[in-house]
């Protein structure tokens, strides 16, 4: 379960937040504490979509860079270019997955 306070998971069993204090328990019960699952659930998936769109964000930028650089000095530039475009890829992957393990 996670905190409608704060958005940080609540460990199974407690019936406060760590992080924030709130109690999760004096807040609802049955039906409003699905509500607030489902709540939750919404807050972790709009949260990891914001976070991928400024991960797409930075990963185009940074490629735009690199092709504006190979275009100014075309000699060993394109290689130069393609090793950094896979890096780049590589760490927007990993970023990727951490978000997904994250929610």
């Amino acid at each position: 379960m996670f905190c409608q306070q704060c958005g940080k998971e609540i460990p199974s069993g407690s019936p406060t937040c760590p992080t924030c204090g709130y109690n999760a328990m004096a807040h609802g019960t049955g039906a409003s504490r699905d509500r607030e699952s489902i709540d939750t659930v919404v807050f972790e998936v709009k949260r990891a979509a914001k976070e991928l769109t400024v991960a797409a964000a930075n990963l185009s930028r940074r490629m735009t860079d690199a092709a504006e650089k190979v275009a100014k000095d075309p000699s060993g530039a394109a290689h130069r270019a393609s090793r950094k475009a896979a890096q780049e890829l590589e760490k927007a992957a990993k970023e990727v997955d951490r978000i997904l393990r994250d929610l």
